[in-house]
Formats: C-alpha cells, sequence, structure tokens
C-alpha cells in the first residue's frame, strides 16, 4: 500500500502559546489502513486532525514548520474546499461541525453538497442513504440546534461521509453517544474501512483501538512517543509513562505473567484471554 497521508518534520504552535502543540512529528498512513492516535489529554491529538484537514494553518492562527501532505498534495497549498473531497473530520464536540445556516438536519447533512454543486435529485438521494445508515430517519425536518448531543453526533457524523471522502478523520466521534449508539457507528466505521476508506481515529477506547487499529501512534507532549502495531504499541515496558489506559486484556496478561505464569504472548483480545486463563487452570 502506498502512503496517502505524510507528515514530515511537522511541529505547530498556536498564536500567542508558550510552546509548540506539536513538535517534529514524522509519519505516514497508508491508504486503506486503520490508523490510531491515542495519548493523554492535551498531547496534541485535536491539533494534529486539524492540521491533517487543513484547519491548521488555514483557519487556526500560528506557526508552523514541516509539511503535512494528503494524497500527495500539501495542505498549505491545498484550501480546505478542494482537501474536503478527499478527506473529512468528524469532530470531537458535534456542535463545531454544523453550519448554523440550516434549518433542518437534511439541510444540514446536504450543506457539503451543495457548496461542490451536486445536483439536487442526487442530493436527496444521498442525504436518505445517509439519514438511513446513521438511523436519524425521524430528525430529518428537526432543527440542528434542537437535537440532543448524540443525535447531533450522529448528524455531524453523516455530514462528513456524505462527501464520500477517500479520508475519515474521527475525533472521539462517539462522546457524546451511548455504548450501544457508540458501536452502531463503529460499525459503520469499519464497514467504510473494509469498502477502502482510510480511518484515522482518535480515541480513549483502548479495547477498540486495539481491536480495530493496523497501527497505532501515541501522542505525548507533542510529540511520537511510540508507532507500530497494537501489541507493539500495548505491550512497550513505557506504555506506563505516556498517561494511557491500556486494555483490560493486555492488563489480565501482565497480571498473570507478574503472577509467575509463563505467558508466550499477551492477549489482547477477550478470545485470546479466555483461553490463556483456560489453559493456565486447567
Amino acid at each position: 500500500m502506498s502512503a496517502i497521508i505524510q507528515v514530515e518534520d511537522f511541529s505547530f504552535r498556536y498564536r500567542d502559546a508558550g510552546s509548540s502543540a506539536l513538535k517534529r512529528l514524522d509519519f505516514q498512513v497508508e491508504e486503506g489502513s486503520f490508523f490510531c492516535i491515542i495519548g493523554a489529554n492535551g498531547a496534541g491529538k485535536s491539533t494534529l486532525c486539524n492540521a491533517l484537514v487543513g484547519l491548521i494553518p488555514h483557519y487556526f492562527a500560528g506557526r508552523s514548520r514541516g509539511g503535512v501532505s494528503v494524497a500527495g498534495n500539501p495542505v498549505a497549498d491545498s484550501t480546505i474546499a478542494e482537501l474536503s473531497k478527499t478527506i473529512g473530520l468528524v469532530f470531537q464536540n458535534p456542535f463545531n461541525q454544523l453550519s448554523y445556516t440550516a434549518g433542518t438536519v437534511a439541510e444540514e447533512l446536504a450543506y457539503g453538497l451543495g457548496n461542490h454543486g451536486v445536483p439536487r435529485e442526487t442530493m436527496h438521494e444521498k442525504v436518505a442513504h445517509v439519514a438511513s445508515l446513521m438511523h436519524i430517519e425521524t430528525l430529518l425536518d428537526r432543527n440542528p440546534l434542537e437535537l440532543s448531543g448524540g443525535q447531533v453526533q450522529r448528524v455531524a457524523f453523516g455530514s462528513a461521509f456524505i462527501m464520500e471522502p477517500r479520508i475519515l478523520v474521527l475525533d472521539e466521534c462517539t462522546a457524546q453517544l451511548d455504548p450501544l449508539g457508540s458501536e452502531e457507528i463503529f460499525d459503520i466505521v469499519k464497514d467504510l474501512n473494509a469498502d477502502g476508506i482510510t480511518v484515522v481515529m482518535v480515541d480513549h477506547d483502548m479495547e477498540r483501538v486495539a481491536r480495530c487499529a493496523d497501527r497505532v501512534m501515541v501522542l505525548s507532549k507533542g510529540r511520537v512517543a511510540a508507532l507500530g502495531t497494537p501489541q507493539e504499541v500495548f505491550t512497550d515496558p513505557r506504555a506506563g509513562q505516556w498517561g494511557i489506559d491500556l486494555p483490560d486484556y493486555v492488563r489480565l496478561g501482565l497480571g498473570l505473567r507478574e503472577a509467575g505464569f509463563d505467558l508466550k504472548g499477551l492477549p489482547l483480545r477477550e478470545d485470546q484471554a479466555v483461553r490463556a486463563v483456560r489453559g493456565l487452570i486447567g
């Protein structure tokens, strides 16, 4: 696979900030992969998401060095409108996603399509399809500002997905959803990834990260602390220094090992953990 996102020696400091939010990041994301970004609060995860989609440097003021390229195009030399055809962002706060110009959810979903000149008939078809996927068909005539946080989160995800980008950047996009709603959204995300869409996901649910990610990058104080497969990252002896939780099954494996059991590999999934424990207790 070829890299669809390339970040080279990239640093960024917000205007009037005392220190850089991102410091000399170097990594790439392969096309079609599921790439997860984790780290403690304040590590720079949302700032990086903004840099990937062009909000940095085109919206947030500050000083940057190095470069970010998406599908071969330097973000600094592309407009946000141009980038939106390739990469879409679902914000951590879904209310930041709203246009505040649409009177109904249907109009909100169609907002980006209208900006790109999509024919009205096609627009209606896409809105109906996305509303069905997001389970918001009954909300299409509602005012977005009258919805609950969870409902707005579904609308926000739908407004990004409806543009059919090659890359979806998800910045803790299920924070307002209950566990069932969160899993419903991630079932959709996994299906999109299986269909070839590149997913870049920021999440605090380490079980979900371990289950979904091809590669995991840990940010710590604006720097890349680790980058590798879920097993490589979560079994790294330095993991406790990064301010992240470990998946329950990794903690189980560590506990068993510390208790003197000989485990050849730390379990990262429930089925592996169950087999390990059954083997130990006979």
